[in-house]
């Protein structure tokens, strides 16, 4: 059966993590993108460098977001039914976090093809991983319901986030804070360590100090490495920052720190739709298994 793969922008994937899903599906593999407004002003997802925007936010200018349609989804799947797609697995950022999955499930439901719709419970590099485990269970033949069931179950249980935004205001004024929003009467005297809990945000740690916080990522990193590693399967983290600079100070301190606790490291800029909700200077750690 030929399986396509629809994703959403959140991912921020690379040229090369692209070309390798186009390849083992066949090219039947979709990217549908977010909607970040500026100033009013619409730009797809990755059409923005980031570093502009977190200018622009700095400056104090009024940046939203707009989820994914229904009808961005229709397209997607019908083109790739048209290509010879018998099936599509869509996996989607947290449910929690966006309208997007409830998009790509309402427009599965009008069509007559089986299209199954995974949350990930996640995004950025823990989206990209789950599109890796897609991509696996594609390559090594199995079916639909097999492949969406083995991404689901690790996404829940191989790959962690955490992350440290340089202020809470941006998930506050987005509605995003989740469960963290019981650091904000503390927001002058911390600096909130935070991850996703079922998809959901909420507080790792409270430290009081940025040097804290990345110390504490590096804990967590060691800590969640010795859980969900195996005899089968490596563990690596990838290091995620909204500014898109692997040069940044912050960057290459947990580079330094995580590789010398043995661990190795990869970078990704973080998506335009997240850093508008966390801010500019965000940085993060996904530590995850690889397919």
């Amino acid at each position: 059966m030929k399986i396509g793969l629809v994703t959403d922008s959140t991912a921020q994937l690379s040229d090369d993590e692209e070309s390798m899903l186009r390849e083992i599906t066949g090219d039947l593999f979709a990217v549908v993108p977010l909607t970040v407004l500026v100033g009013g002003v619409a730009f797809a997802d990755g059409e923005l460098e980031p570093g502009h925007l977190c200018q622009k936010m700095d400056e104090g200018a009024e940046v939203s977001t707009s989820m994914a349609t229904p009808a961005q989804f229709t397209k997607a799947y019908s083109t790739l039914l048209d290509h010879g797609a018998e099936a599509i697995i869509a996996v989607t950022m947290s449910g929690e976090l966006s309208g997007t999955r409830d998009s790509a499930v309402a427009a599965a439901a009008h069509e007559d093809s089986l299209i199954n719709v995974v949350d990930s419970r996640t995004t950025s590099a823990g989206l990209a991983g789950a599109l890796a485990i897609a991509a696996a269970g594609i390559a090594q033949g199995h079916d639909v319901a097999s492949i969406a069931g083995t991404v689901a179950d690790w996404c829940a249980g191989e790959t962690r986030t955490a992350f440290a935004p340089e202020t809470l205001e941006h998930l506050r004024r987005g509605g995003r804070i989740g469960a963290a929003s019981s650091l904000l009467g503390r927001a002058l005297q911390i600096v909130p360590v935070l991850g996703l809990n079922a998809g959901v945000v909420a507080p790792v740690a409270r430290v009081r100090t940025r040097t804290k916080a990345l110390d504490r990522m590096v804990a967590l990193a060691g800590e969640t490495a010795a859980e969900i590693a195996s005899d089968e399967q490596d563990v690596y983290v990838e290091i995620q920052h909204a500014d898109g600079e692997p040069s940044h100070p912050d960057v290459v301190t947990l580079r330094e720190k995580i590789e010398a606790a043995g661990l190795p490291t990869t970078f990704r800029t973080l998506s335009t739709i997240i850093t508008a909700h966390v801010g500019s200077g965000t940085i993060g750690i996904t530590v995850q298994t690889r397919p």
